[in-house]
């Protein structure tokens, strides 16, 4: 029962290897954002609604195999859903963001010649790769279609080429002519439409950016879709040009996928021009040297250090319950990758192409259920006393106040911490500290309020102005900002009558950052949909 029994939050010391811990009270409320990727552009709306409600915070669309209309029609759908949502609880407004993904380097197979889900491919045999347009649909165990336009010059006799995430793996022996590779099949398996195809060490001579590409951030703009994942990045000058084209108003925001060895080497500066990190394991195990691919565990450690030092989310794709999404079976491994990324610092999950939505239900509960777990082993004390030590002396007024913000909401074991935002600095600054509570940030501005949906135990909520609100004095209109999360925070059942809560505020009108810390009392009932008559 949600409204007697609210979430117990404890700000102590952890002991994971003490056998006691399984006996600790976990979280009812997931920190953790999840993107869910929806491929079938059939999907009802009921169906999203229940996605919605089981926890999908960002909705992204699969824009290679869709058309403009179906993609529009995809967006009516998941607004449709958000809004009985909130009819359902109650609410105004329900949060929920969008993305997309652009095409870059990545590399398909092409379409099946037979009618069959898959052909099996023989280990020994040789084949053909071939990019010839005419062959797209002609794919057979002899001869398979690939998108690389310039597939003679990225690959080299010698090359390991992974097919389906080493589903299929080859070695090109010769180049035959510009548009076909002759290779040998170095392991097996079965081959399917439209496969991811990586190859080992490669330098990818095909332009980064193409003209599809722009077509996807030209939707986006025009469809105020919240976040652009761009994969393959090499170099800073691709995002610069990225951010270019979009221009500087309300952008969508840039998150870039760390998918070669380039990446790697150059992701000080990646994660400086960008507003996000994510972590490509589809491709990344399948594109760097061979030696490297065994430093998987220590890389994604390695980039979730830097993210969080530097402020910036921390996203993990590519084999997240891959097998569940198909079948609906869990096994102990997925379980485990997820609660060692969780343990690791990652700020988010993005489950990729769910196809059956009742197998992606089951995920969303998994996950959910792991976090609950997980989640309060990670804000320890020990760990919050490191956050703060990573923090730079002297500290600036802003810095101070946040610090404090987050010492007092973890001593008071506060349930929430509230803060009207404008820019979403302080938010950023704050997420570093990795408080205990669930942080509800309140702005009147869209493209903060995107912003806000990517950061770990945020709850971004839109504010929207009144014509009421043009007469009212500043405190006023402050103390409506938190009145009103605190509100939404009751209907969702995430506090009841009595809790503490801290926010975090401006103290007067001419202060240019949130100098003022405060300690309440929920003070409002959660109201009936259906009010009985005395």
């Amino acid at each position: 029962m949600v409204e007697k029994y609210p979430e117990k939050i404890e700000f102590a010391d952890v002991d994971i290897s003490d056998p006691g811990i399984l006996d600790r009270p976990s979280n009812r409320f997931r920190r953790t954002p999840v993107i869910v990727t929806l491929s079938n552009t059939d999907i009802a709306t009921v169906e999203i609604q229940k996605l919605l409600e089981a926890g999908m915070n960002i909705v992204k669309f699969k824009m290679s195999f869709t058309t403009r209309g179906d993609r529009i029609r995809l967006l009516g759908r998941v607004d449709k859903a958000a809004t009985a949502c909130c009819r359902k609880i109650g609410i105004h407004d329900w949060p929920v963001a969008s993305c997309v993904e652009l095409k870059t380097c990545i590399v398909k197979t092409g379409l099946l010649e037979s009618n069959a889900d898959f052909i099996p491919i023989k280990e020994g045999t040789r084949l053909i790769l071939t990019c010839n347009q005419f062959e797209l649909n002609k794919c057979t165990e002899k001869k398979i279609f690939v998108d690389n336009p310039t597939l003679s010059k990225d690959i080299a006799p010698g090359t390991e080429i992974s097919i389906g995430s080493n589903e299929i793996i080859l070695k090109c022996e010769t180049v035959i002519d510009r548009d076909r590779i002759k290779c040998l099949v170095v392991k097996g398996g079965n081959l399917s439409n439209v496969c991811n195809v990586c190859a080992r060490g490669v330098k990818h001579t095909q332009p980064y950016i193409t003209k599809k590409d722009l077509d996807i951030v030209k939707f986006a703009l025009r469809y105020q879709i919240d976040m652009i994942i761009v994969n393959y990045v090499r170099r800073v000058e691709t995002l610069r040009e990225i951010k270019k084209f979009i221009g500087k108003i309300t952008r969508p925001l840039i998150f870039c996928g760390i998918c070669t060895e380039d990446g790697l080497k150059n992701i000080d500066d990646i994660i400086k021009e960008s507003d996000g990190i994510i972590l490509s394991r589809e491709f990344l195990p399948f594109e760097i040297e061979a030696s490297e691919k065994y430093r998987l565990a220590h890389i994604q450690k390695w980039i979730g250090g830097k993210c969080l030092k530097a402020g910036k989310p921390f996203y993990l794709s590519g084999g997240l319950f891959r097998e569940a999404l198909y079948s609906g079976q869990f096994h102990d491994n997925e379980i485990s990758d997820v609660v060692n990324a969780i343990m690791d610092g990652v700020s988010g999950f993005i489950l990729r192409d769910c196809f059956n939505v009742t197998n992606a239900l089951e995920v969303l509960y998994a996950i959910n259920e792991i976090c609950y777990f997980v989640e309060p082993l990670v804000t320890s004390r020990r760990g919050f006393w490191r956050c703060l030590d990573n923090i730079k002396v002297p500290v600036n007024a802003a810095e101070a106040a946040m610090m404090s913000c987050a010492l007092v909401a973890n001593q008071t074991n506060a349930r929430l911490i509230v803060m009207p935002t404008v820019s979403g600095k302080t938010v950023k600054a704050l997420h570093c500290m990795r408080p205990s509570c669930i942080v509800i940030a309140v702005s009147t501005k869209i493209h903060v309020f995107r912003l806000l949906h990517t950061y770990r135990s945020v709850l971004p909520l839109m504010f929207k102005e009144s014509r009421t609100s043009a007469g009212k004095t500043w405190e006023d209109a402050l103390e409506d900002r938190i009145h009103f999360a605190i509100e939404y925070m009751v209907q969702r059942g995430y506090v009841i009558y009595g809790d503490l809560y801290v926010t975090l505020q401006r103290g007067s009108e001419d202060s240019s950052f949130c100098d003022m810390v405060r300690i309440w009392k929920v003070s409002i009932t959660k109201k009936l949909l259906v009010e009985c008559p005395e």
